[in-house]
């Protein structure tokens, strides 16, 4: 037999030892690979005789007919794709290399409908104040089609149309901010001139990324401007009024007397007083940028007046952009409450100013309002103790419980304040409902809803025998209780369950309920889970490493190396109660709500020299000219165990 007539088939079983004339018959008889896949065992043990022959024989068929496969199909698919570059390769090539080049680039330009579009896709996103803003806030990231010579100029103006439409945000008008286009690094784009189809080339990026950085004026900046302008519309406001007494479409300028009860009746308006707002006058709208409302305790001419969002329309166009609320501190719960039972104050960006206090409000003194009506509520309205539940009262009712949700919901909603003394299993219950709440979050919360002693008693009882005297402490926690059965080791866990759905579900279900109607369907976007919520309270808690890692400081001096160290000793002594009134003096909050606290070095030394805080940065100011560590603690705990700490005294 010719071997150079012999098919692969046949080398491979002649190389395992296939005797010839078995060989010679399947060449005779035309058995190949593309035959024996269709032949039984029986049938081809006639030309191969041996059956771990057989076996190769059959996967060497195999083999090879994958490959051939696969070569075809990538022939295939290199030939559609020729087709659709307009390669053909049956043509007859120009005599030099030259021109063969220069034709195929011809035909690939003229075939590549990719290579003829005049547009490039780019997302695009909004940054406001340093955070990036989300969908549900009118944020998002959105992708497009843009020209490819569109430059710097014409993204802002995409952008404009897309975050501001009507030239309105939820944030205020675009005119408010200053505005600018940064790059996929989060860094300006100088260049006004260069187009989007260059940076592709340059960056060879699939898809570019840009954001709209907007920050609102600094009151700093034009203060003069400022002033002229409003006294300009003031003037425009008061001819215009003027020139139409007695019309019932006059403009008005109005802050409310009393609690803010939405937008002001077409009734009211002539009973209402200036209170000199900054105003922008354009054609036949008003736009009032702060209404400061006086504390509750005021005459209140109609305090009852439903108001609802369409009144205003027919009175004149008003734009309330942000609220200012006056609060005294000695009576922060009662006046919070009463403001916050209308549900407009939900939408609208709020200050607030403390009464015979300095602070201004660039974010310190709203997160110290939130502070300080939660940390009076869960000190003399709620029971347990490290985890504490609303006690109901006879003076709160359904409205006053409502008020409250609106309250925990604003709080999260604009500056991350969440009352993280509240129980976890209530919170969890207020936003999920009853039935999300485990078996062991419900016991986690009730052992840190009693006392320190208790739940190292619960522990030992849990784990060991207990002795005689503390048995019978076991048998009076349960009469605190109101446990009626006698607890063993075996029924002592799911007795005290039953206590804790008594005491942290039961007991405060009313004020859940309530407080839910208003908060949770914002709350359930924000916590997708029971475990989300569990994750952000870990997250919020005050602890010395947290604290530590949130000083950012940059010491030159020996002397404020030194005062910086004093500072960290003192952090690391604080209990969890000093670090709740450390994190509240230096932040406003007595949870994690900043990324930093800036610490600045003083000179100030002698009587004058103390800590100061400004929560609004947060920043401290920390004297270099301590000596020793005992002379910065024993001024640091006058500070902050004093009752004025709290208040603000700089402007």
């Amino acid at each position: 037999m010719d071997t150079n007539t012999d098919s692969p088939l046949l080398r491979f079983l002649r190389n395992r030892g296939v005797p010839e004339d078995c060989l010679l018959r399947m060449l005779q008889e035309r058995i190949d690979a593309t035959v024996i896949d269709f032949m039984d065992d029986k049938t081809l043990s006639g030309y191969i005789p041996t059956y771990g022959d057989r076996i190769a024989a059959r996967r060497f068929c195999l083999e090879n007919s994958g490959a051939s496969t696969k070569e075809s199909r990538k022939n295939s698919l290199l030939e559609k794709l020729k087709e659709k570059m307009g390669i053909n390769e049956n043509e007859k090539k120009p005599d030099h290399e030259e021109a063969f080049v220069s034709k195929s680039k011809r035909t690939y330009a003229k075939n590549n409908r990719w290579a003829e579009k005049k547009t490039r896709k780019i997302e695009l996103g909004w940054i406001h104040e340093g955070k990036q803003v989300r969908k549900r806030r009118g944020g998002g990231t959105r992708t497009f089609d843009v020209p490819k010579d569109s430059k710097k100029a014409d993204i802002l103006q995409y952008a404009k149309d897309l975050f501001f439409p009507s030239g309105k945000s939820k944030f205020g008008r675009w005119e408010v901010f200053s505005h600018d286009i940064l790059d996929y690094q989060e860094e300006a784009v100088f260049d006004e001139d260069v187009t989007v189809g260059e940076l592709y080339s340059a960056l060879k990026m699939g898809i570019l990324r840009f954001y709209l950085c907007t920050r609102r004026f600094s009151n700093d900046e034009d203060d003069e401007e400022v002033y002229d302008r409003g006294k300009t519309h003031v003037n425009n406001v008061t001819q215009l009024t003027d020139s139409h007494q007695g019309d019932e479409e006059a403009f008005h300028t109005v802050v409310m007397i009393g609690p803010y009860l939405g937008e002001p009746l077409p009734c009211q308006l002539d009973d209402t007083v200036i209170d000199e707002p900054f105003l922008q006058f354009e054609e036949d709208d008003l736009v009032i940028t702060s209404i400061t409302l006086p504390p509750t305790n005021t005459a209140v001419s109609s305090p009852d007046t439903s108001i609802s969002n369409e009144a205003i329309s027919s009175a004149g166009s008003y734009d309330v952009v942000c609220i200012t609320i006056k609060l005294h501190r000695v009576t922060i719960m009662e006046e919070m409450i009463s403001q916050f039972k209308d549900p407009a104050l939900l939408i609208h960006p709020l200050k607030y100013t403390y009464i015979d206090e300095k602070g201004a409000d660039a974010d310190g003194v709203s997160r110290d309002v939130y502070a300080a009506f939660w940390s009076e509520f869960v000190d003399n309205t709620a029971e347990g103790e490290e985890f504490r539940v609303p006690s109901l009262s006879p003076k709160w009712q359904e409205e006053e419980w409502k008020s409250m949700g609106r309250i925990l919901l604003k709080g999260f909603q604009d500056h991350g304040y969440f009352p993280c003394r509240l129980a976890p299993v209530f919170t969890v219950a207020l936003i999920f409902g009853e039935n999300q709440v485990s078996d062991d979050l419900l016991f986690e919360s009730l052992l840190f809803y009693l006392s320190q002693s208790d739940r190292d008693l619960i522990t030992r009882a849990l784990k060991e025998d207990l002795s005689d005297e503390d048995r019978d402490e076991v048998l009076d926690l349960m009469d605190r209780l109101d446990v009626s059965v006698l607890p063993t080791k075996e029924n002592l866990k799911g007795l005290l369950l039953k206590v804790a759905h008594k005491q942290l579900i039961q007991k405060p279900a009313y004020a859940a309920e309530k407080m839910s109607l208003v908060a949770s369907h914002f709350l359930k976007e924000a916590f997708q889970s029971p475990q989300d919520v569990l994750q952000m309270y870990e997250d919020k808690k005050p602890t010395t490493r947290k604290l530590l890692k949130l000083l950012t400081a940059s010491p030159t001096t020996q002397a404020e190396k030194q005062s910086f160290r004093f500072l960290h000793q003192y952090i690391r002594g604080l209990d969890d109660t000093g670090l709740r009134r450390m994190f509240r003096f230096l932040t406003g909050s007595d949870v994690i709500c900043v990324d930093k606290v800036e610490v600045l070095f003083t000179p100030v030394d002698g009587l004058a020299r103390r800590p100061v805080a400004h929560t609004c940065g947060p920043l401290l100011e920390l004297p270099w000219t301590y000596t020793s560590y005992p002379e910065l603690r024993n001024e640091l705990d006058n500070v902050l165990a004093a009752k004025s700490s709290y208040e603000f005294s700089i402007a």
